[in-house]
């Protein structure tokens, strides 16, 4: 197995972990924790631990490494922010819906940075992606609001992290990069939290609840995944990776119906399908070479 497939089996299992972490999520948020204090501990937390793991195998960590890390960071945070925020002002469907949007914008940003134009393939591809996302997430009566609007923007901000990590990690060392991500977006976090929660970390009451929650997010969803994630992209394309990726919402969905008994409706099957059709499309070169001949 080449470093390619490993790499996408890893973005799976990556997505598939995000997926769980929506009930991870609503846990930690039911137990009474602010949402900035939670982007901030969850963030810290896993640098802590990752900074110790690299202390330990005496990994050095160069100013290029940081630099690039610290800066994915304010992308990553920036998404998480608007999305759980604009989630405060808007439905969770319309939500996990506009935030899938970030494959659409991928492709383009990722062309702005590189100059590198993505094949026709892709944009179909994220298309069909975009359409599957719609049906398994969109609710009746779609309007655009404040938090839809918000929430707009953090699917801008999950492009640009995906493309800024796929365009310049090169040959630098991924766990570095991940480390100073971390920080970043854990700091970021404690300050949004001290600006509109009020520094509100007494919302921490450490239950069983809130603190296997929290436990989980920093362990798995956040040190783990990115880990995978930053790894990965020095490997698989960044149109690609974001494509994988939205399988989260699939996965999403299959743990609420596992865990918090949610129904099994025709639009959950009919939008994963279309979503892993994209993506076995995205990795297919027959159709690619098809509107070859025709244009040739």
């Amino acid at each position: 197995m080449n470093k390619e497939t490993l790499s996408k089996f890893g973005l799976f299992s990556v997505a598939a972990i995000w997926g769980s972490g929506f009930v991870a999520t609503k846990i930690a948020l039911n137990s009474g924790i602010t949402p900035y204090a939670m982007v901030g501990i969850r963030f810290l937390g896993a640098f802590l631990i990752l900074y110790s793991l690299l202390k330990i195998k005496n990994i050095k960590i160069t100013k290029e490494e940081m630099k690039l890390g610290a800066f994915a960071g304010i992308f990553l945070f920036f998404a998480f922010a608007f999305q759980t925020v604009g989630l405060l002002h808007t439905t969770s469907s319309k939500n996990a819906f506009i935030t899938g949007a970030n494959v659409i914008f991928v492709p383009f940003i990722f062309w702005l940075i590189t100059q590198k134009k993505p094949s026709l393939l892709i944009y179909i591809s994220s298309f069909l992606c975009f359409i599957g996302i719609g049906i398994l997430s969109i609710e009746n009566n779609f309007s655009i609001n404040y938090g839809d609007f918000l929430t707009f923007i953090c699917a801008i901000f999950f492009a640009i992290h995906i493309v800024v990590l796929g365009a310049k990690i090169n040959n630098l060392n991924p766990l570095s990069i991940n480390c100073f991500q971390m920080l970043s977006a854990g700091l970021l976090g404690i300050l949004g939290n001290i600006i509109f929660e009020d520094f509100t970390l007494k919302s921490l009451n450490f239950n069983f609840e809130q603190s296997s929650a929290l436990i989980y997010l920093i362990l798995f969803n956040t040190l783990l995944c990115y880990i995978i994630q930053t790894i990965s992209q020095k490997y698989v394309p960044p149109s690609k990776v974001s494509l994988i990726l939205t399988t989260e919402m699939v996965f999403g969905s299959l743990f609420s119906i596992l865990i918090l008994n949610d129904p099994l409706t025709s639009k959950i099957i009919l939008g994963g399908l279309l979503i892993f059709s994209s993506i076995i499309l995205a990795e297919s070169n027959i159709l690619e070479k098809t509107l070859s001949k025709i244009k040739g």
